[in-house]
């Protein structure tokens, strides 16, 4: 297992619990889709699997090792990465250095190393930029990769979020709801993509209300309703669940 959570609890203050005794378990090289109603947890997960808030109770671990108390930084560096739904993108920046900046071994991400000569960086910078480029054409953004992220189209922002994801190097990637507000041309896309990293080896858990979407690339689905997590193997089951038809379809 790539990703394990065990009996984890959370409730903000002065509220019933929010996950209540959660466990499941992802494998490596698979796509699961997280669902619930609005306000169910789900985005409360993500916080924790990746360190922005703590559990009052369990524990997460990612390739058998505990990151319950470790920061989001550090655990982004183990190679768990995340996008979120307010995109989080450098508007200033083009396309090209959001991809750039994201990756892991940018030598400018050092402030020590930012401040020495440009040629003691320059085969580094070299192999950075071929690693854009590739990324650029994988993600459908050649023809706007100089144009800064705030004048490029919501569609072609979603494609670069996730390939700064993808940039950063995670091998397990958490999708805040990737198709959510966008032309079904740029769903068509994002769901090649996401069945191409998974063929390239990557563990996926999206949020996603898009039940078209999520028959077209998940292997396995968790409903999550009144702080518990239900599994199912297919839309189809999903949907035949009295409590699921009830709290959410």
């Amino acid at each position: 297992m790539i990703l394990q959570l065990q009996n984890i609890t959370f409730t903000f203050p002065g509220k019933n619990h929010l996950l209540d005794n959660v466990s499941l378990s992802l494998e490596e090289k698979k796509i699961y889709a997280l669902m619930g109603s609005n306000g169910a947890g789900k985005t409360t997960l993500f916080n924790l699997i990746t360190g922005f808030i703590k559990p009052q109770s369990g524990e997460i671990i990612f390739r058998s090792e505990k990151i319950t108390s470790l920061s989001s930084f550090r655990i982004n560096r183990k190679g768990l990465g995340r996008t979120f739904q307010d995109l989080r993108l450098i508007t200033k920046l083009t396309v090209k250095e959001n991809i750039i900046l994201a990756m892991q071994d940018n030598s400018n991400d050092n402030w020590l190393n930012a401040m020495l000569p440009e040629n003691f960086h320059r085969n580094t910078n070299q192999k950075l930029d071929k690693k854009a480029d590739e990324i650029i054409e994988q993600f459908f953004l050649d023809d706007v990769k100089n144009s800064f992220g705030a004048e490029i189209s919501y569609g072609q922002q979603k494609l670069l979020t996730l390939a700064c994801c993808v940039a950063n190097g995670a091998s397990l990637l958490l999708l805040d709801e990737a198709v959510a507000g966008i032309q079904p041309e740029y769903r068509k896309k994002i769901t090649l993509l996401i069945k191409q990293l998974k063929e390239q080896g990557k563990t996926i858990l999206l949020i996603e209300h898009n039940t078209d979407f999520i028959s077209d690339v998940a292997d396995k689905i968790f409903f999550l309703h009144e702080g518990i997590i239900s599994t199912f193997e297919t839309v189809e089951t999903l949907k035949k669940d009295k409590q699921v038809m009830e709290a959410y379809i």
